[in-house]
């Protein structure tokens, strides 16, 4: 390297962080969907701290399984109590109806790319039979939760998997505790 100490360095100079790191494993699993899930478990590992379980990349794993193979969700306890009830996992290419909306109403944006640049096409998103749904936004590190109008009413950190909710850690986007939602699976 040009500091000649042989270690990996970024464009500032120093080490690269875990997000730097995170953002580049992003980015690639959004080239190369058939390493998706694999990429996301070495993310996790490298923010959560967690082992990494290595497996080989095969271009028989769809986009889909993982959805196929989530739990359904159930949010209770929220003070806006629209968002209570059980939440069906989705196929994370389809667009829920709610952020659809929210993408016209804010200026008449494309549901398309933005959905593909806050998601990361592999993650399952979670839906309910009044149409509200949580989702992991890439960008910001965070699950949300939004009402069936496309409007953010809670978030909360990963916890343990990144393509699944956290069960803890809920708040409203005004930061509070009190009323956020408690989840678990079902």
């Amino acid at each position: 390297m040009a500091n000649g100490s042989g270690s990996r360095r970024n464009i500032a100079g120093g080490v690269p962080s875990n997000a730097v790191l995170l953002a580049t494993l992003l980015l690639i699993a959004r080239i190369d969907a058939s390493s998706s899930l694999q990429i996301l478990s070495t993310a996790q590992a490298l923010l959560l701290g967690a082992p990494t379980v290595m497996s080989p990349p095969s271009s028989a794993i769809r986009a889909s399984s993982a959805t196929e193979s989530a739990p359904a969700v159930q949010l209770s306890s929220a003070s806006a109590r629209v968002v209570n009830g059980v939440y069906e996992p989705r196929d994370p290419r389809n667009i829920p109806a709610g952020f659809a909306r929210m993408c016209n109403k804010a200026g008449g944006f494309a549901p398309r790319p933005v959905w593909d640049d806050v998601t990361n096409g592999v993650t399952p998103w979670f839906e309910s039979r009044e149409g509200c749904y949580v989702y992991f936004n890439c960008n910001e590190s965070h699950w949300y939760v939004d009402d069936s109008h496309g409007a953010g009413m809670y978030l909360a950190p990963p916890e343990g998997s990144l393509l699944l909710p956290p069960t803890n850690g809920w708040v409203s986007l005004r930061g509070r505790r009190a009323g956020a939602p408690r989840m678990s699976f079902v």
